[in-house]
């Protein structure tokens, strides 16, 4: 799953543009990396066939050199015990060099170098591109976070790259891929969740002097279903208002409320009259790969929904066009430079 920060714009634009970008690379450079490839393979073949010839010489050589020190040994039989103790102190330091250079060894014997077959694009244009839209501070797997962090790290690991994320704000999340339009509203509440007479409650248990616990109860309103129903609200507005022609897709919106703190206990029992899904992190997580794909619901439809729904606020925002053209244009150096080094 691809993360995108906030500040990027233009992303069915910039989609695009890497697409072309990626296409003209290898136009430009496919033929010259293949044959630095050739030409680094045929380098790196001759020196593998001079390094096992050397090889192969020194253990023909080794042998020979004990049996030298044997024969000796029985014909001059006053100095045997001499000779021996060299034939055994050279044997000791061959098996001694052997077992140090085992690695080394299995290398020349069946290391022998495989040419690399280029097809394709000659660099991965479109992974640099996405990773360069993820946001900065976000760490993945970063133990101690709770809340969004922690649930969009999960969906990282769980979802395929068909899938891009993005905040709308410090609990709310947009998650846009082959299966629809996600909105998911990220709690972080711990301790035991009920919701009685339309108010959310969090039972939680505090410790106090001499060992006591007592029961701490905590009222959320609004709760977060109704968050999560006014966000659903806002975005079917705005999808409405500005991509009309794209009205079909509000049947494809769906999502709930996560409870991502992995302490959380949520009593169903006593959770009555949820106006929204819920569940916890994992189980969302599940519900998203195992929801069947809509056909019809391509890429570059979802980058242009989320370019609708999820500007920039109030930071600054920058284009991905612009960004699509900087990568293309580092990515040209480094295959200049890549292939001098490798014809040379």
């Amino acid at each position: 799953m691809h993360s995108i920060d906030r500040k990027w714009i233009d992303l069915a634009a910039g989609y695009q543009a890497i697409q072309s970008f990626t296409t003209k690379l290898t136009a430009e450079f496919g033929r010259a990396v293949r044959v630095g490839h050739k030409q680094q393979f045929r380098k790196e073949l001759t020196e593998w066939q001079k390094k096992r010839r050397v090889l192969f010489l020194l253990g023909a050589v080794a042998p020979l050199s004990i049996i030298a020190l044997c024969l000796t040994a029985y014909y001059y039989r006053d100095v045997a015990c001499v000779i021996i103790y060299w034939a055994v102190l050279v044997l000791i330091i061959l098996v001694t060099l052997a077992v140090a250079g085992r690695q080394y060894i299995l290398e020349m014997v069946d290391g022998k170098p495989v040419a690399r077959r280029v097809e394709g694009q000659v660099v991965d244009l479109e992974g640099r591109w996405w990773d360069s839209l993820s946001p900065q501070d976000f760490a993945v797997g970063k133990p101690g976070k709770k809340g969004e962090g922690d649930f969009l790290a999960l969906l990282v690991h769980s979802l395929p790259d068909l899938y891009s994320a993005r905040l709308l704000s410090d609990s709310d999340l947009l998650l846009l891929g082959p299966s629809g339009i996600w909105i998911l509203k990220v709690e972080s509440w711990s301790g035991t969740i009920i919701k009685q007479d339309g108010v959310w409650k969090q039972i939680q248990t505090v410790r106090e002097k001499l060992w006591r616990k007592r029961l701490e109860e905590k009222t959320h309103e609004p709760g977060p279903d109704d968050g999560w129903l006014q966000q659903k609200q806002e975005i079917v507005r705005t999808l409405e208002d500005h991509l009309p022609e794209r009205a079909w897709t509000l049947s494809l919106i769906q999502g709930g409320v996560v409870f991502s703190n992995p302490k959380v206990n949520l009593d169903k029992e006593h959770i009555l009259g949820s106006s929204a899904a819920y569940g916890p992190s994992k189980a969302w997580a599940e519900r998203i790969c195992r929801a069947p794909t809509v056909d019809g619901f391509t890429l570059e439809m979802q980058l242009e929904i989320l370019d609708t729904l999820a500007g920039g606020g109030s930071q600054p925002t920058i284009s991905t066009k612009d960004e699509a053209e900087r990568l293309y244009r580092q990515a040209v150096e480094e295959l200049r430079a890549y292939v001098v080094k490798m014809v040379k």
